[in-house]
């Protein structure tokens, strides 16, 4: 009777494989139900793969029967001689493998995205594995709304990659700078200096333009703009032009172009002296007016200056009340600096000077009329005509003393006065308005004499002595010692602004149009003894303070030794 061999008994251990976990293995599928694939490993027992371990690759999850699978070794029950399989596993570790190698070489991935994670960004699928995409690394040129995004195949690079933690993060912003770096190496090995290209305007700032050449950024300076000077880059220029530009220098390894407008066409300034020549007349068009003149430009960023002081033969207070922005005039080139590109010109000097032939229009003692056009401390100018102005001096407005100007004249006020003298090489004209008006002290002279006796109001005291009104433009001083037969030490102790006092004329200087008063004696001298000789001075006498008698503006008059001099002369 033939024996009966049992199958296990029928391998030896050579003829069965030994897997590990992990092991990937290739099988075939040789049982199919609704939990689990039987798959032939070429183990002494066939391998499990739960339904669940399918690839999500697979077409409606669907195996058949006799078919080659890929799996992947995920438990062996040694006892029972059981090995547990994945396929979802094993191509998990094929694509990993693929993501690596790009990780590692920093190659571009593409992914699609699937959904969003609430502030903080994206989930990615990069061929079956799901990677993580952050907000901050979606990169400028993609919309931020899940909406707009999902479905969406973008390029990636692997920031992080860990099997073991199963982290995956990616970025789109990172391509972004990696194209952007390869495009600027490729620029910048394309350009040459003094290369004409065209670029876009991308912004504007205080000190120039940012112009894009080919996806880099070149700066045209402000001082690149024009062959003028500019604080600013002009108005005219707008994000988004296209320009043409010269490339006037770049730094490959700093990543900086330096680009030039100006440079286009040749410098204007070179050899400007010989175009404008001194004593040219020439038109052109008010570009700006400031308060010091007006710029006038002659060609494209040839700017000459009128200054102030040459815009008219009159005096302006704004270059605005003379000419505009836009206004087009005829101007006198007065200097040409071609190193400093500097243009010195005059609209003034087109017209006709009015101060020629200006001392027959104005001979001295000719009474004028004009109007009154500034105020100062020294005194008033005084329009006569459109470029001539004459000069009342404060000492000339009125027979009085003026402290000041304007206690007497305003600005725009039309007054006469009188010529007293004209200087046309210095373009001076002397005016008064005291010399139409009656002389006070004259009138003072025919009114009043020595020895009078006169009452009035006290204007002023000093420490010195008090000031009387005598008539509306004279006053007299009581010098202290005149004011009380009592010695007193100041004219406060006795008298007060406003009195009204009665004061004898002891004294009057004409040259100096000064009056010396006193309220001592004031109906005649005392009877001197008959012991006392008219000359002989006593020794009280001889200690009279010989001070000078100062006037209101502290000058010298007479002293009191000279007073009692006058005082003996008229006793004898």
């Amino acid at each position: 009777m033939e024996k009966k061999i049992k199958m296990e008994d029928a391998f030896s251990e050579s003829d069965v494989k030994l897997y590990s976990r992990g092991d990937t293995i290739t099988g075939t599928v040789v049982q199919v139900n609704e939990t689990e694939i039987l798959v032939d490993i070429g183990y002494k027992s066939e391998g499990i793969l739960p339904v669940g371990e399918l690839s999500p690759f697979r077409e409606e999850g669907k195996v058949e029967e006799g078919e080659e699978i890929e799996v992947l070794v995920t438990y062996i029950d040694e006892e029972k001689g059981t090995v547990y399989a994945s396929e979802k596993q094993a191509e998990y570790e094929k694509r990993i493998e693929l993501l690596e190698e790009a990780y590692r070489e920093g190659n571009v991935v593409e992914g699609e995205i699937t959904n969003e994670v609430k502030n903080a960004g994206y989930h990615v699928n990069l061929d079956g594995i799901r990677a993580f995409l952050p907000g901050s690394h979606l990169g400028n040129d993609l919309p931020s709304a899940i909406e707009e995004l999902k479905g969406k195949l973008v390029p990636l690079k692997i920031l992080e990659l860990s099997r073991r933690d199963k982290n995956l993060v990616v970025s789109h912003k990172a391509y972004l700078k990696e194209e952007e770096k390869k495009r600027r190496m490729a620029l910048f090995d394309s350009l040459e200096k003094e290369q004409e290209i065209e670029g876009t305007i991308r912004s504007i700032v205080d000190f120039g333009l940012f112009v894009d050449i080919g996806g880099f950024e070149g700066l045209v300076h402000r001082s690149e703009i024009a062959w003028k000077d500019l604080p600013v880059p002009p108005t005219d220029y707008k994000v988004g032009d296209t320009i043409k530009v010269k490339v006037i220098d770049f730094d490959k390894e700093k990543a900086k172009v330096s680009l030039s407008i100006k440079r286009l066409r040749p410098n204007p300034w070179e050899g400007i002296a010989a175009h404008y020549p001194i004593g040219t007349h020439v038109t052109g068009a008010v570009v700006s007016v400031t308060d010091f003149g007006a710029f006038v430009e002659l060609e494209q960023d040839v700017e000459g200056l009128v200054h102030v002081s040459e815009l008219s033969w009159g005096y302006p207070e704004n270059p605005k009340e003379v000419v505009s922005e836009g206004d087009k005039i005829e101007v006198v080139v007065l200097n040409c600096d071609e190193e400093a590109h500097r243009i010195s010109l005059s609209l003034r000097r087109t017209q006709n000077d009015p101060w020629e032939g200006v001392n027959t229009k104005y001979p001295r003692g000719q009474q004028v009329t004009g109007e009154v056009t500034k105020l100062t401390d020294f005194g008033a100018f005084v329009k006569l005509e459109d470029g001539v102005e004459g000069l009342v001096h404060v000492s000339e407005l009125d027979w009085g003393h003026v402290a000041h100007p304007r206690d007497v004249l305003k600005e725009g006020e039309t007054i006469e006065a009188k010529v007293l003298n004209v200087d046309p090489k210095e373009r001076r004209i002397s005016l008064s308005i005291r010399e139409l008006k009656t002389d006070p002290w004259r009138q003072f002279l025919e009114q009043y004499s020595i020895d009078e006796i006169t009452e009035g109001e006290i204007t002023e005291i000093k420490d010195f002595g008090a000031f009387m009104k005598i008539t509306d433009d004279v006053d007299g001083l009581i010098h202290v010692s005149e004011i009380s037969d009592q010695r007193i030490a100041t004219p406060s102790e006795v008298l007060s602004i406003g009195d009204k006092v009665q004061a004898k004329i002891i004294g009057i200087n004409e040259e100096k149009k000064q009056v010396r008063l006193s309220m001592r004696n004031l109906f005649g001298p005392p009877p001197v003894p008959p012991s006392r000789s008219p000359r002989k001075r006593s020794r009280k006498q001889d200690r009279v303070d010989e001070r000078p008698f100062l006037d209101e503006g502290g000058h010298e008059t007479l002293s009191m030794r000279d007073l009692l001099d006058d005082s003996l002369d008229d006793e004898e």
